[in-house]
């Protein structure tokens, strides 16, 4: 068993950045730069005179949260967090530089269905109205037509969802503590969880997954 489990995660993480993870997995996409909106702005003045066919156009306010070969996924900010009510409501957008193209993908839903009790180990096919948050997003490695989007709505586990954006469908993964890191050639990737001890007290996990759902490997990290 690995000793240092510090250790272990600043590795996994370390790989995730290199090979095209999430980047910042503390910063929301709410806080962009403003070269990400000043981009957002530039869609929607150009979309329609680059554009082939019929398209939608960006939304005012959004931010750019994923860009990968000449393809970008944006975020819109619908409802902020208020002492009054803590969930927030964001819309995804994605963006075809070399044709124009504008598609919404979706608008995620804080009060989605829990399904952890449904998955015994594997991811569980779900609704693009069941995607609860959308804190960090991105393009799975080689897979351009792959999103990987998560988020933390209920303030303790971190839902972790891969979009296939062509076929419209999402698998949920049980990871509660999110995205470690992908292969480079992007056919896996590891998701962080916890367990409970016997006598108590919660230890991570790490396990790596195909992008279709199966377990390839668990390791405990070990206190």
């Amino acid at each position: 068993m690995y000793k240092n489990k510090d250790f272990i995660k600043a590795l996994l993480i370390s790989v995730a950045f290199l090979v095209g993870g999430c980047g910042n997995r503390t910063a929301s996409t709410q806080d962009a730069a403003p070269a990400d909106t000043i981009l957002a702005e530039e869609v929607r003045d150009t979309v329609q005179t680059v554009s082939q066919e019929p398209s939608q156009t960006l939304p005012d306010g959004s931010v750019k949260a994923a860009e990968a070969n000449g393809l970008f996924v944006f975020t819109k900010l619908i409802q902020k967090a208020s002492e009054d009510n803590p969930a927030v409501i964001k819309s995804l957008w994605f963006y075809e530089r070399k044709t124009g193209r504008v598609d919404s993908l979706l608008t995620t839903n804080p009060f989605a269905e829990l399904r952890w009790a449904d998955m015994n180990g594997s991811p569980v096919e779900v609704a693009l109205t069941q995607i609860a948050a959308a804190d960090n997003v991105c393009f799975v490695p080689c897979h351009p037509q792959l999103l990987l989007v998560e988020g933390c709505p209920d303030a303790r586990n971190i839902w972790t969802y891969i979009i296939d954006m062509e076929k419209k469908t999402a698998r949920q993964f049980p990871s509660t503590e999110g995205l470690l890191s992908f292969a480079a050639s992007g056919d896996t990737l590891v998701l962080g969880a916890y367990g409970y001890h016997e006598e108590g007290g919660r230890y991570s996990v790490a396990r790596t997954y195909t992008l279709d759902g199966r377990l390839v490997s668990e390791v405990k990290l070990e206190e």
